[in-house]
């Protein structure tokens, strides 16, 4: 069919009538995020002294700019939303070929999820049913509009469920490692990577050689996919997995509960 100005004038009334049409329903039910953190004090050097439980019993510590690294952010993205950078809040071609794979031929398929969906189901989760995805689909082009990219990750990086009452990396970190994001190694990172999806199997302490496997596969994957040179890979593959859950600091205890009940934010630096 020869394409007129007659097509593209209808197709133009059609794009400004859906325009219209979210930006009124947008109006009408705003996008709102509201998040319970832990309370994280450090010192004038950025050191941590001493950390608080959120108001309902969660470890979620905010994952701050300072925690952000390539070697972290690009391993979450590729493992979980290659497109990311790319898309408005949902990837059309991935839940089309989630649908056809689950309607179709009867296959249970992950992946048409965005880390923008992701973050809308941790923050309202919900049954995992058709009118609650459709419903993370909506929240999710609200949430590009109003955050740029590396708020709506941060919030991901914030939110992952590593089990139990651990949520967020920088969480995980502290807990099983026991180090910020930033210094984390390669092996680390693979581990953090995979278990949000699989927290009550893959979980630090439930089954640490099938964690250990799925780990170095995605090692390689990731080798393969030009994340880790050669060196990188073969280090992290040797790497043990070394964690288990360690205490939280707990430093000058008079003085950070001080500052907790003084300033009430994340975060407080003295």
């Amino acid at each position: 069919m020869k394409l007129t100005l007659k097509h593209v004038y209808r197709l133009g009334k059609i794009c400004l009538v859906g325009f219209c049409l979210f930006f009124l329903i947008d109006l009408l039910f705003p996008f709102q995020i509201k998040i319970d953190y832990s309370t994280v004090i450090k010192d004038r050097e950025g050191n941590i002294l001493s950390c608080y439980l959120s108001k309902d019993q969660q470890w979620r510590f905010l994952f701050e700019d300072e925690d952000f690294n390539d070697a972290l952010t690009k391993a979450f993205i590729q493992k979980e939303d290659k497109y990311f950078y790319y898309h408005f809040g949902i990837n059309p071609f991935a839940i089309c070929r989630a649908f056809v794979n689950n309607v179709i031929y009867g296959k249970k398929t992950s992946g048409a999820s965005t880390i923008t969906m992701q973050v809308c189901r941790m923050l309202n989760r919900k049954p995992r049913t058709y009118s609650n995805k459709l419903a993370e689909m909506w929240k999710a082009l609200q949430m590009e509009w109003h955050y740029s990219k590396k708020d709506i990750l941060r919030l991901y990086l914030s939110l992952v469920p590593y089990g139990g009452n651990i949520q967020g990396v920088k969480s995980a970190s502290i807990i099983f490692f026991q180090k910020e994001p930033q210094a984390l190694s390669s092996a680390q990172i693979a581990a953090l990577c995979l278990i949000p999806n699989r927290p009550n199997t893959l979980g630090f302490g439930k089954n640490d050689a099938l964690l250990i496997k799925e780990r170095n596969k995605w090692i390689k994957r990731f080798h393969k996919e030009g994340l880790y040179n050669k060196e990188v890979m073969n280090n992290a593959l040797k790497e043990p997995l070394d964690n288990y859950k360690r205490s939280v600091p707990r430093n000058v205890p008079h003085f950070c509960r001080r500052m907790k009940n003084k300033f009430s934010k994340p975060v407080i630096n003295t």
